[in-house]
């Protein structure tokens, strides 16, 4: 059984058709790449996943379990967590602030306790700081020292986007939604969390879904690719054969590309 399954999902704004009858899978442990030209209907999935939006038909299920209709707080319960397209972090708030405030949703506790600090709360209390000093050090001396008491404002863009990552991890998130990731990032930050992201399946557990537009990270480090255009799913399949296909290329390129591609692609034997 796969830890996600999307089955022909279907969501309109109006006259407009964000996501039509798009269906895919995702195994426990795998790291899925969701691809197409902008206004294709990426973030859309996401949000229909995390219960931001509720599709007009289909169905979506974690673990075997239906989540649609689900509020935000009892799917981040459940063990779905992401990142935004445009951050969405505390600016005022410190880096290890941000990243405490994504375990309060576990805290078993009442108002009382807390204003007295009874020693049950301080010993959650300890245990959130733990874990979210553990998430930052994932990403390794760009959010530790002294940057961990440090205002998010103060941070580059590339830095504000690890806080966020490491703060859908501490969610305590089996699998983890990052809308792109290396967004803002330079060449070697990218390569950089090309890495974490790789660590984050292979060190960490996370089962990893991205949508991102930087073709080089999703063919480093994805197992599958899926393909929208249109808010219809396209293609899907190794990294090689997405980019390959001409239905992609025409996405991306227009009609005129991708008959030149065939072309070539036929005359080195390749197709």
């Amino acid at each position: 059984m796969a830890m996600l399954e999307v089955a022909h999902l279907n969501k309109s704004f109006g006259g407009l058709t964000a996501t039509n009858d798009v269906s895919f899978d995702v195994a426990e442990g795998e790291i899925v790449s969701i691809i197409g030209p902008n206004g294709a209907g990426k973030s859309t999935v996401f949000n229909l996943i995390t219960g931001v939006y509720r599709p007009d038909s289909g169905d979506i299920r974690f673990g075997g379990r239906s989540i649609v209709g689900m509020g935000t707080n009892r799917i981040v319960d459940l063990g779905i967590a992401r990142t935004f397209q445009n951050l969405r972090l505390f600016t005022n708030l410190t880096v290890l602030e941000n990243v405490l405030s994504a375990q309060h949703h576990a805290l078993r506790t009442t108002w009382l306790s807390a204003v007295l600090r009874t020693p049950s709360y301080r010993r959650q209390e300890r245990r959130m700081r733990e874990i979210a000093t553990e998430k930052l050090a994932f990403f390794g001396p760009r959010l530790m020292s002294f940057r961990l008491n440090q205002p998010v404002y103060v941070l580059s863009y590339a830095n504000r986007r690890r806080t966020e990552m490491a703060r859908a991890m501490a969610t305590g998130a089996k699998l983890l939604l990052l809308d792109e990731p290396s967004a803002g990032m330079n060449p070697s930050e990218t390569k950089e969390i090309t890495q974490i992201i790789r660590r984050m399946r292979d060190e960490g557990g996370y089962t990893i879904v991205l949508v991102e537009h930087k073709m080089g990270l999703v063919g480093e480090i994805s197992d599958r690719v899926i393909v929208l255009d249109y808010g219809q799913k396209i293609a899907e399949g190794s990294y090689r054969q997405v980019v390959d296909d001409p239905k992609v290329i025409e996405a991306y390129l227009g009609k005129k590309a991708a008959a030149e591609r065939i072309e070539e692609l036929e005359e080195t034997g390749e197709r």
